[in-house]
């Protein structure tokens, strides 16, 4: 909306011409800016490009018409106040109209609060400037003066909002950086929105996420992991030694490479798809993409992220499946990696019925992206 406030106040000291000379260029430059920079809410933005032009080219018409309906010197003000109007008054259906051209990856409802927030205040603000315009106007006889007064009183409330509002911004951008947001998906592994990690966790609702589990092998051997006492899901149990959560605007494949990254400090991480399963946890649901990794170098744990470790045979594994030590991520993977026939070779390059399939799922997911 900054356009839309510049030209305001340029207008009521410069006049329109001026308005749109110095409005104009910067309109245009953010919108060539958010297009590069912030892509995925280019369409949010080129909205209110739009209504910066609609105000001023409906402001500018009116000050041709041969019988003016309002004071020039009110003209852009009232335009404002009556498009405000209108966005108020019509806020569901702009919110479904809107919703419905914008990418659901994008959270909207804190973009509409915020917005209808600082419309509100502007209307007020609108509305009381008009009205004590008007009222010294018909009132006072020498009226220009106290005009002038109001006038400066009036765009200096607007200045200070201005500040106000992007100070305000910024500080909820510096805490919302500081927050991990998870995408929520479908049966199927389709996104359909995202939240907050904490709020999901805490919430009654359990939602399904996208997570990735990396099974390292080596010698017909499993690494695996002990959850620590505090996690959420599995506290305690043994699970496969790669495991993390997709944030949102991350695909599959980053996540398994961060994830190797900041657990082992493994770097050019080989690593393949095997499958991919759901299940329903205490505080989460969770569609996981499981892969498989023929360990090709020593890894270490990060000091950071401190967890017990253990390579544990076929046999050991199932000798304790019924025991309760392993989380119920892991049964379910254990049980696909025996069909894949990986644990009887030891190697990911086997000669098993399960290769040329797991190669061609590879391939067709590109292990990369969420459908």
């Amino acid at each position: 909306m900054l356009p839309l406030l510049i030209f305001l106040v340029v207008d009521d000291f410069y006049g329109m011409t001026m308005g749109w000379k110095i409005s104009f260029p910067i309109a245009i430059g953010l919108l060539i800016y958010m297009y590069f920079v912030y892509n995925q809410i280019f369409t949010w933005h080129l909205i209110f490009t739009i209504l910066y032009f609609a105000v001023g080219i409906v402001a500018s018409i009116e000050t041709l018409l041969p019988v003016k309906l309002v004071s020039n010197t009110l003209i852009y003000e009232v335009v404002l106040f009556l498009f405000f109007l209108v966005l108020l008054v019509f806020r569901k259906k702009i919110q479904k109209l809107i919703n419905g051209m914008i990418s659901y990856l994008i959270p909207m409802s804190n973009n509409f609060n915020e917005l209808y927030r600082v419309i509100k205040t502007l209307t007020i603000i609108l509305f009381v400037y008009i009205s004590a315009f008007l009222i010294v106007d018909a009132t006072v006889k020498e009226s220009s003066v106290y005009q002038l007064m109001l006038q400066y009183i009036y765009v200096g409330i607007i200045i200070f909002l201005s500040m106000y509002e992007i100070l305000r911004v910024e500080l909820i951008r510096y805490k919302l950086f500081k927050e991990e947001w998870w995408p929520i998906v479908g049966t199927q592994g389709k996104i359909i929105g995202s939240i907050e990690h904490l709020t999901s966790l805490k919430d009654e609702k359990k939602y399904t996420h996208p997570v990735v589990h990396v099974l390292l092998i080596d010698k017909s051997m499993v690494l695996l992991k002990k959850r620590p006492s505090t996690d959420p899901e599995s506290p305690g149990l043994w699970d496969s030694s790669i495991s993390n959560h997709v944030k949102i605007g991350e695909t599959i494949e980053e996540c398994v490479e961060r994830s190797s990254e900041e657990k082992y400090a493994l770097n050019n991480f080989r690593f393949m798809y095997l499958s991919n399963y759901s299940v329903v946890g205490k505080n989460e649901n969770q569609y996981a993409f499981l892969f498989v990794s023929c360990l090709q170098a020593e890894y270490k744990l990060n000091q950071e992220n401190l967890v017990q470790t253990k390579w544990w045979t076929q046999g050991q594994i199932e000798d304790n499946l019924k025991t309760g030590i392993f989380s119920e991520n892991f049964k379910v993977e254990f049980d696909l990696l025996q069909r894949s026939g990986l644990l009887e070779t030891g190697k990911c390059e086997c000669t098993c019925k399960m290769r040329d399939v797991i190669y061609q799922q590879t391939s067709a997911t590109d292990r990369s992206v969420l459908n």
